[in-house]
């Protein structure tokens, strides 16, 4: 048998006891290191804010090694795969692994804020949103943290290290164009496998917490969790149900709503930024009652809780539910409808009421690029939209943003001007929206104290989101006063479109419970009306119930929404609740679920349905 010597003896020298290597196995071992490890090292390094998966992946021992084995085989292909990507274009190692920093960096800080802020890590669905980042990044107050400040640090001295040993060696030779078309192959065949196809089936890898995303996060790290998610960009939603000859029959045994001859009242729609009720909050004692003019008009009004699908954010997923009577249960994992699902005329609520001869009006003070609402109000049938451009005397801007009662202005401006006798406003408030700063009002009139172990920024939060909410409470008195003796009868819907962003507050308030996705609802109108409240409905029931009470005929296909939220009050994807108040488990199905399911997959996708 050789002995090491004879072996290697024309790379390793052995001289007076020491072992010196040749300069082909120096070049080979840098190759090795900068090629292999330090790619490897700099995606560890890019979840160092990450540290539950850090500890996770170094000191926990997976109890099936094949969910072990493919977690870092999937981890590699990420990292290999941008890594070959880079290495043909660039034709430099230290480029790539450049490159790859700024690439698993990014992602991995954006997740770190976007979880801090919304408890959502950052998916590729948020690529939708990127022409809104800086007003989005504005709404959490962002801060750099220590740890991002280490993070890069880090990354930075270990690219250091590449650079100075590349700079004072030739171990490093630029590829061939036969070797970086190669390498360009390999790059796509490892990055298809993980952008176009799931590995989120059960008998692979990747299993998922679709209502806490937080868990995934933790558990795959932001990079993982962020490229396992790209194939839904690109999968065409199907439902197995689904057939046009059973929207037919659907169609058959339904009549659409005949005409009835009764007064239809003019209609104005507000869902408010973040509204709720906070003196439901048993731990916080107010000085006085923040919303005193929605209690007061509940006596005699309308009222209940709307359950909406999300919390602390995406404000146009409850949007869009309401001006589409549809649910979140039956969306394809589309976080932002609007701009993945809304992207040609779709029917809506808006283009029911424009046939009955009422002339629609959207108005949001804020700019008509967020969310793509420009396009999305034409798309749903709004004859005319009102932006914040569009505002021709705003008095008041807290943080930036226009305050409930110039908006409540606007819509009286709008009312006044409409050219029909008919009239339908829907109109969003965002003067209570996020960050929740001490600076945002000079004067908060309303205390808020607490009898618990809340923290006092949390509290300091809570009182000017209070003074918001009241500001809100004060532009609906101003609003009722002023069409209480209007002549035409008038209908107004007030709604929020989430729970305010209190992490803290509500975790130890209403975990996750149905609580948590309950804001506050009324139904005023200026005339006598026999509208009864109810405890407990979601918003598409709620958008149901206000046509029904405005004695709006619906076509067959709303109407059969409508009677399916008689007996499902509550449907969202997470929570059922029957008309008795019974909660059903998420995964029953019945043939008035698969009905309602299939009518809505025909509504957004299929758009047969005229």
């Amino acid at each position: 048998m050789l002995n090491l010597k004879e072996k290697w003896g024309k790379i390793i020298e052995f001289k007076e006891n020491k072992i010196k290597f040749s300069p082909k196995l120096k070049n080979l071992l840098l190759i090795i290191l900068f090629n292999l490890i330090f790619p490897y090292v700099i995606y560890l390094i890019s979840n160092i804010n990450n540290t539950y998966f850090l500890e996770l992946k170094m000191f926990k021992i997976e109890s099936s090694f094949i969910a072990s084995f493919m977690g870092i085989l999937y981890e590699c292909f990420i990292i290999y795969g941008l890594y070959l990507l880079i290495y043909s274009i660039s034709k430099k190692s230290l480029s790539s692994n450049i490159g790859l920093s700024v690439i698993l960096n990014l992602i991995s800080i954006i997740s770190f804020y976007k979880i801090s802020v919304t408890q959502k890590p950052f998916l590729p669905e948020d690529i939708f949103l990127i022409g809104n980042a800086f007003e989005i990044a504005k709404y959490g107050d962002i801060k750099i943290e220590p740890i991002i400040i280490i993070q890069i640090m880090v990354t930075v001295f270990i690219l250091l290290i590449q650079f100075f040993i590349t700079k004072y060696t030739n171990y490093e030779k630029t590829p061939n164009k036969i070797k970086r078309v190669i390498m360009a192959g390999i790059s796509l065949i490892l990055l298809f496998s993980i952008c176009f196809f799931s590995w989120n089936k059960e008998e692979w890898l990747l299993k998922e917490d679709e209502f806490n995303l937080q868990t995934n996060y933790y558990l795959y790290g932001a990079n993982v969790d962020f490229f396992k998610n790209i194939h839904k960009l690109f999968k065409k939603p199907e439902l197995a149900i689904y057939d046009k000859n059973k929207i037919n029959e659907i169609k058959n045994n339904m009549q659409a709503g005949e005409e009835n001859g009764k007064e239809k009242p003019n209609i104005i729609v507000i869902m408010a930024e973040s509204f709720s009720d906070m003196t439901k909050i048993k731990d916080l004692k107010f000085t006085s009652d923040p919303i005193p003019t929605f209690r007061a008009l509940s006596e005699d009004n309308a009222n209940g809780n709307s359950v909406v699908s999300i919390y602390g954010g995406e404000t146009a997923t409850s949007e869009f539910e309401f001006l589409t009577a549809t649910s979140s249960k039956f969306l394809f994992g589309e976080k932002y409808p609007y701009s993945q699902i809304v992207k040609g005329d779709t029917n809506s609520i808006v283009r029911v009421l424009n046939e009955k001869g009422y002339y629609s009006v959207a108005i949001h003070p804020n700019s008509g690029g967020f969310y793509n609402r420009q396009n999305v109000y034409k798309y749903l049938g709004f004859q005319k939209s009102v932006f914040k451009k569009d505002f021709e005397d705003i008095e008041n801007l807290y943080d930036g943003y226009v305050s409930d009662m110039d908006l409540a202005n606007e819509i009286i401006k709008q009312y006044n001007e409409m050219p029909s006798d008919k009239k339908f406003i829907f109109s969003v408030s965002i003067e209570s929206h996020t960050p929740y700063s001490k600076e945002k009002y000079t004067n908060k009139e309303i205390k808020v104290t607490s009898s618990e172990d809340i923290s006092k920024e949390e509290l300091e939060l809570i009182q000017t989101y209070t003074k918001g909410i009241k500001n809100l409470d004060d532009s609906l008195k101003y609003l009722t006063n002023y069409f209480e003796n209007n002549q035409e009868e008038v209908m107004i819907v007030l709604f929020g479109d989430h729970l305010p962003l209190f992490n803290e507050l509500y975790d130890k308030e209403y975990g996750n419970s149905v609580e948590r996705y309950e804001t506050p609802y009324i139904i005023w109108t200026n005339y006598p009306s026999n509208i009864k409240d109810q405890e407990k409905l979601s918003l598409a029931g709620l958008s149901m119930k206000m046509l029904n009470s405005a004695n709006i005929e619906l076509p067959w296909y709303y109407k059969y929404i409508s009677e399916f939220y008689n007996e499902y009050p509550v449907f969202t994807d997470r929570f059922i609740i029957d008309k008795n108040n019974r909660y059903i488990d998420s995964s029953f199905r019945n043939e008035l679920i698969d009905n309602y399911n299939i009518i809505q997959y025909d509504i957004l996708y299929e758009k047969s349905i005229k």
